[in-house]
C-alpha cells in the first residue's frame, strides 16, 4: 500500500504501485524516492509514517517524519519548526553511532518539512514493560550497561538528549528476534551543551515525570538526562508510572517502597544518586555512573532474561573520528559489566561492538577468546587468540590462555608450544609450568613431564593459601579436559 502524505487527502490508501494519490493527485514517493506505508504515530507538531525507500533494490524500510502543526497559528509553531530542523542536525551529527538512528535525508517538500531517518526493528521498553512486565535487577543493570556509553557519546558531542523515557529506547530485534541492544531515538528535543549554551535559560522542554529539576526552568544540563534516565529505570524496575513513585510530601522518591525486596542495596543506591534533586548530590556524567556500575557486586544467578545474542550488530557506517576514538572505550566497559554479571553472549557482542570501531584492539580479541571459549565456540576463540597475538605476540597472558584452551581440545603439542612460548616472556609463573607439566605428560613425555614439573614446584609460594589456590586452579583446567 501507498499512504498519500498530503494532510488534507480524504482517502490518503493508495496501490502499492502508484505514483500519484488516486484523490487528491498529489506524488506519492517523496523525493522521488520514499514511499509511505502507513502511519505509525502523530502528535502535536507532526506526523510519522512507516515508509520503504524505491531506490535501494531490498526496498528497506525506513521512517518518515513530517512537520504539520495541528493548529498552524499557535505560538509555538515557530519553535517546533525549529526543534524538528534541529533534530536533524543533531541526528546528522549523532546517527553514524550505532545505537542512534542514522539521518537518511532532510529537506521540504509541498509546503512541508520532512526527516527521513533509520527504521528501529524493535519495540520499546514502555511496551516491553507492559508486555513482560517489571524489570528484574539483572535487566536493569544490562540496561545501564547498554545505554551509559550511549549517553557518554552524545554528551562528548556537546548535545543533550533531554526527553529520556522508556517510550524513546527501543530494543532492537533481528528478523522478528530480539538481540538486546538498545537504541536511544527521538532526538527533537536535544540541545546543544556549549559552555555558552549552558548558562542561558532556555524552554522546558521534556516530558512531565521524567524531566529533572532544573528542566522546569529551561537549564538543562548533561546530569539532567542521567536523571531522567534514573526515572525511566526505576519505573521499569516498578512497573509504576513516575508520577506515582515521586512523594509529593516529601519532596522525593519514593521507588524503593514499590520495588522487589530481592533489589541489593548497592544499585538501590545507585538508582538514589541519579534521581538526587539537588544537581550536586546528582552523578555528573555518564562515565562516573560506569564507573559504580562496574563496582557492583556480581548477582547470584546469570542473567536468564537477558535475550541471547544471534549475530553481532553491524558496525558503524563511516564512523566519525570522535566515534572512533571514544566508541571503543564505552563498549569495552560494557563488555566487562555484561561479563562480571555472566551475560557472556552480551559480552561478545560488546567486544564486537569495540573491534568495529578499533580492529587492532588486542584487549578486545582477548577478551572475547576467552569467553568464546568459556561458551564452547573453540574455533572462534583460536581464531580470536591468533588476532590478538598478532597484534600483542610478547603478552604472555595470552600464550597461557590459548594454551589452556588447546589442551581442553586435547591438542597436548600445542598446548606445549603455547606454554613454552609464554614463559619465554615470564618465567615465573608456577601455574603455568604445573599446566606444561601436565600437556607434556599427555604427550606422552614422562621424564620430560617430571623435571618440568619440579621446576614449577620451586616456584611455588611459601603461603599455604597461595599455594592451594595455585594447585585448585591447575586442578580445574585438568577436570575441564
Amino acid at each position: 500500500m501507498s499512504y498519500c502524505l498530503n494532510p488534507d487527502c480524504q482517502n490518503p490508501q493508495n496501490p502499492e504501485c502508484d505514483r500519484f494519490c488516486r484523490r487528491c493527485g498529489s506524488k506519492l514517493l517523496l523525493g522521488d524516492r520514499y514511499r509511505a506505508i502507513q502511519p505509525i504515530g502523530q502528535g502535536g507538531f507532526g506526523r510519522t509514517f512507516l515508509a520503504r525507500d524505491e531506490y535501494k533494490p531490498s526496498k528497506p524500510p525506513c521512517v518518515i517524519k513530517q512537520f504539520f502543526p495541528q493548529m498552524q497559528r499557535s505560538s509555538n509553531a515557530d519553535k517546533a519548526a525549529e526543534m524538528f530542523h534541529r533534530e536533524a542536525v543533531r541526528l546528522d551529527e549523532l546517527g553514524k553511532h550505532p545505537q542512534i538512528p542514522e539521518l537518511l535525508a532532510h529537506f521540504d517538500a509541498d509546503s512541508y518539512s520532512y526527516l527521513v531517518q533509520e527504521f528501529i526493528e524493535g519495540e520499546n521498553l514502555l511496551t516491553e514493560l507492559e508486555s513482560e512486565g517489571a524489570f528484574s535487577e539483572a535487566k536493569i543493570r544490562a540496561l545501564l550497561a547498554d545505554l551509559l556509553p550511549v549517553l557518554q557519546f552524545v554528551h562528548e558531542n556537546k548535545v543533550i538528549h533531554r526527553d529520556i523515557k522508556p517510550e524513546n529506547i527501543i530494543r532492537r530485534t533481528c528478523s522478528g528476534e530480539k538481540i538486546g541492544e538498545l537504541v536511544l531515538v527521538d532526538f527533537g528535543a536535544a540541545k546543544f551543551a556549549t559552555a555558552t549554551t549552558l548558562k542561558k535559560t532556555g524552554t522546558v522542554i521534556g516530558t512531565a515525570g521524567y524531566f529533572a529539576p532544573e528542566q522546569f526552568v529551561g537549564k538543562a544540563v548533561p546530569a539532567s538526562d542521567l536523571y531522567c534516565l534514573g526515572v525511566t529505570c526505576a519505573q521499569l524496575l516498578t512497573g509504576i508510572a513516575p508520577f506515582e513513585l515521586f512523594d509529593i510530601a516529601h519532596g522525593g522518591w519514593n521507588w524503593r517502597s514499590f520495588a522487589p525486596e530481592s533489589i541489593g542495596e548497592e544499585l538501590a543506591q545507585l538508582l538514589d544518586k541519579l534521581l538526587a534533586s539537588n544537581l550536586t548530590d546528582r552523578y555528573q556524567s555518564a562515565s562516573e555512573v560506569l564507573v559504580d556500575l562496574q563496582h557492583l557486586p556480581p548477582l547470584k544467578t546469570a542473567f536468564s532474561q537477558t535475550p541471547p545474542r544471534s549475530q553481532p550488530p553491524p558496525p558503524p557506517k563511516n564512523p566519525s573520528f570522535i566515534a572512533r576514538a571514544i566508541g571503543g572505550m564505552p563498549q569495552m566497559i560494557k563488555g566487562t559489566l555484561l561479563e562480571n554479571f555472566g551475560n557472556y553472549e552480551a559480552a561478545i557482542a560488546a567486544y564486537d561492538r569495540a573491534l568495529s570501531f578499533k580492529p587492532n584492539n588486542a584487549d578486545a580479541w582477548y577478551k572475547k577468546a576467552r569467553l568464546c571459549a568459556e561458551i564452547g565456540n573453540a574455533e572462534e576463540a583460536l581464531d580470536c587468540f591468533e588476532k590478538a597475538l598478532e597484534l600483542k605476540p610478547h603478552r604472555s597472558d595470552l600464550w597461557r590462555d590459548r594454551g589452556i584452551l588447546l589442551y581442553q581440545l586435547k591438542q597436548y603439542d600445542k598446548a606445549t608450544s603455547s606454554y613454552l612460548k609464554c614463559l619465554q616472556f615470564n618465567p615465573k609463573q608456577p601455574l603455568v609450568w604445573l599446566l606444561l607439566s601436565m600437556s607434556i605428560k599427555q604427550s606422552g613425555n614422562d621424564k620430560e613431564a617430571q623435571n618440568t614439573l619440579d621446576q614449577g614446584l620451586q616456584l611455588m609460594p611459601n603461603n599455604a593459601n597461595e599455594r592451594a589456590a595455585i594447585l585448585w586452579q591447575a586442578w580445574e583446567i585438568v577436570i575441564k579436559n
